[in-house]
């Protein structure tokens, strides 16, 4: 599907990096949000994912208060909708001195 006049598409991977970028704290809930809306308005989705991508980022923008998609079982769907999964890592923060 390409209706936008952008010069690259959107992937199911990127929209798995973005998901995967707001679970590990680098971008804001409202951030995902506004890169979903606007990959919805560019539509610029390669044919074979684009159904798949257009329900996926539907529900990202749909959700413009974080509890909307609260939990992170909520994320793991729609990554494995997006043919991914979530590995969960835990890595240790040092502490703040202050």
């Amino acid at each position: 599907v390409r209706h936008g006049a952008s010069k690259t598409m959107t992937t199911k991977a990127d929209c798995a990096q973005k998901i995967a970028a707001y679970l590990a704290d680098q971008i804001t809930h409202n951030e995902l949000v506004q890169w979903a809306e606007a990959a919805l308005v560019e539509e610029d989705f390669p044919d074979v994912e684009g159904a798949v991508l257009l329900r996926v980022l539907s529900d990202l923008s749909a959700s413009r208060t974080a509890s909307f998609l609260s939990r992170v079982e909520d994320y793991q769907s729609l990554l494995r909708e997006l043919g991914f999964r979530l590995e969960p890592r835990v890595v240790a923060q040092p502490l703040a001195h202050g």
